[in-house]
């Protein structure tokens, strides 16, 4: 049997436990880092049998609290405590050669500084994961994912100015941002021969700053599609390669960058415990930016800059699970994409590990870290880069029966960053706890 690329790894940059932080964490995945994932997890063509056809409902809901303290360089450091509460649903069928999952997750987090102030967070994410094999050597995946956050109590940031005899009441409302988020993946494969497969792939994400009083996050839409071959020499041994496009657009028109990257990728299974794949290729991005000269009354002078750039991208995953329940994971990766509302397209480098075992029949140990560093690819913003350290150690325990979960952690965020010419540093760490109850039930065959 064969084996095919993981899914998209569209959010490459993933929550480690720590609340709070800057809002334009990286939000796409490197190069191909979504392609040569875990290219063995991926389930084969044929993984839905003819006697398989059933449906199951989950309900989950979560309570939590972290208590963090905050320092920013230039300003006194403060706490913060935060709570969370949460709830979700998620509804799963199979069929001979399909199989569905959607969740939909609601959760709102109230955040307090002491009497100084307070405001809440309403998030909102739906999932949507199809798999449909139609055809004797096809199959068909897509997946979406859709954000919604907003603060439904506190819409508007209220401002108190020097009462005056012509203004009596100087009351200025600034509206808060609203995130919308959307990122989509659809991959084609076909099966050539028992040892060879092409996979089509393709890409869609935006994000959004709703009611945002001053423009200083960029809307993005990003694009990507690629074409790639895989021969499995043996059980252990599979390589290949291909070419991947993506195409971002920050701002409408503001800034845009074309990436184009043509990979070679090799995987070898030294045991059924122990991974290990690479990847390696040429990257051309092309980029755009319309950047004001002088602006008054009647619109802005401006001026454009086109640059091309040629660059090596690169990455690789390192993949060791001892037993069923526990395991280590590494992966390394670099090359441009996109960095979010501040850099838009950058050249980034990330390190990302995770580690988990069961201390008990009831404890489980689980540890997290990982490494950014961003920069503009663009000679004019060269200067601009987010740099974070990220981090988490936690243990789970479960309570009454495996229905009830307690997870207790400490998690810290270390981050350098510098958009507008002065640098600074945000350092935020806390512990936290949650408890989590999940309700599964099978719906029939």
């Amino acid at each position: 049997m064969f084996t095919t690329w993981s899914e998209s790894g569209q959010n490459g940059s993933g929550d480690l436990g720590q609340s709070g932080g800057d809002d334009n964490t990286q939000t796409g995945s490197i190069g191909p880092q979504d392609t040569f994932k875990n290219p063995e997890r991926l389930p084969a063509l044929d993984l839905f049998s003819d006697e398989i056809s059933h449906a199951g409902i989950s309900f989950t809901t979560t309570v939590g609290s972290t208590a963090q303290h905050v320092n920013t360089s230039g300003f006194p450091g403060y706490w913060q405590a935060l709570s969370n509460f949460g709830a979700g649903v998620s509804i799963a069928k199979e069929g001979p050669n399909y199989g569905l999952v959607m969740t939909y997750d609601g959760g709102l987090s109230l955040t307090s500084g002491g009497s100084n102030y307070s405001y809440s967070q309403l998030n909102q994410t739906a999932t949507g994961h199809l798999t449909w094999n139609f055809a004797k050597h096809w199959q068909f995946r897509l997946r979406d994912t859709y954000l919604y956050s907003d603060d439904p109590f506190q819409p508007f940031f209220t401002f108190l100015g020097t009462t005056t005899p012509n203004n009596p009441n100087p009351v200025t409302y600034f509206p808060n941002t609203v995130l919308e988020q959307n990122q989509g993946h659809a991959d084609l494969t076909y099966q050539l021969s028992p040892h060879d497969i092409i996979n089509f792939t393709g890409d869609e994400a935006f994000t959004r700053y709703l009611r945002q009083q001053v423009t200083s996050f960029y809307n993005s839409v990003e694009y990507a599609g690629g074409v790639f071959y895989q021969h499995s020499f043996s059980a252990r041994l599979a390589s290949g390669g291909g070419y991947q496009f993506a195409g971002l657009d920050f701002g409408h028109g503001q800034s845009r960058a074309g990436t184009q990257t043509f990979e070679g990728f090799i995987q070898y299974v030294f045991s059924s415990k122990l991974t290990a794949s690479l990847w390696i290729g040429p990257e051309v991005t092309n980029t755009k930016d319309i950047v004001p000269v002088f602006c008054y009354q009647f619109g802005c002078f401006v001026q454009v800059f086109h640059q091309t750039s040629l660059s090596v991208a690169e990455g690789g995953q390192l993949s060791w699970r001892p037993t069923r329940k526990d395991g280590l994971n590494v992966q390394v990766s670099r090359g441009v994409s996109n960095a979010g509302g501040f850099l838009g397209a950058a050249h980034i480098y990330q390190i990302l590990g995770t580690y988990g075992r069961p201390i008990n029949r009831v404890w489980s140990l689980g540890i997290g870290a990982s490494y950014n560093d961003s920069t503009s690819v663009s000679d004019f913003r060269a200067s601009q880069y987010l740099r974070s350290v990220n981090g988490t150690v936690g243990v789970s325990r479960k309570l009454f029966n495996d229905a009830w979960t307690m997870n207790a952690y400490y998690a810290f965020i270390d981050q350098k960053q510098n958009y507008f010419g002065a640098p600074i540093t945000i350092a935020t760490s806390g512990f936290g706890f949650t408890v989590r109850y999940t309700w599964d039930h099978g719906l029939g065959r």
